[in-house]
């Protein structure tokens, strides 16, 4: 997918993305780069917003994991399980976020066949004028489909 195609799918499937024009800058197959403008962000300080740079970490590393597994094959339920932003420096400007698979990503997709779900965890920086801002931490869970069950309700009929 090119990283036109894939920002108009965020911006479908999370409302939020457009809102805050998130573009996708790169995306090569195992490193993942999203662009934020400031404006759309920016707090009453007139630096970006922490809820945005947290949101900018999370879906960086969501992407990328999403992205990554459509590539392979392997089209999954990709949900956040852990989040956490180290804030460095304020953002004052506009900024990208850059994440990238881990070594450990062929054992995630073997886990993955293997048991139908597992977890990763993901590294992002967000910088500004190329200086790091904000360090996130993310830790993701994908799950398979059985393709033979339907999906499962929430709340199973007791009769």
């Amino acid at each position: 997918m090119t990283a036109d195609e894939i920002s108009r799918r965020l911006h479908a499937n999370i409302p939020l993305t457009a809102a805050m024009a998130l573009q996708v800058q790169a995306f090569d197959g195992q490193r993942l780069q999203l662009a934020m403008p400031l404006a759309p962000n920016r707090n009453h300080h007139g630096s970006a917003f922490g809820g945005s740079l947290a949101t900018l970490g999370i879906v960086t590393g969501w992407a990328l994991v999403d992205e990554a597994l459509r590539a392979a094959g392997l089209p999954a339920r990709v949900v956040v399980q852990h989040s956490d932003c180290d804030y460095l420096a304020p953002v004052e400007d506009d900024c990208t976020a850059t994440a990238s698979l881990p070594e450990a990503w062929p054992r995630v997709l073997a886990t993955l066949r293997k048991h139908r779900r597992a977890r990763i965890d993901i590294a992002t920086m967000i910088a500004a004028e190329a200086v790091p801002c904000v360090q996130h931490h993310g830790r993701y869970a994908a799950f398979l489909d059985d393709p033979g069950a339907d999906a499962p309700t929430a709340h199973p009929d007791p009769t």
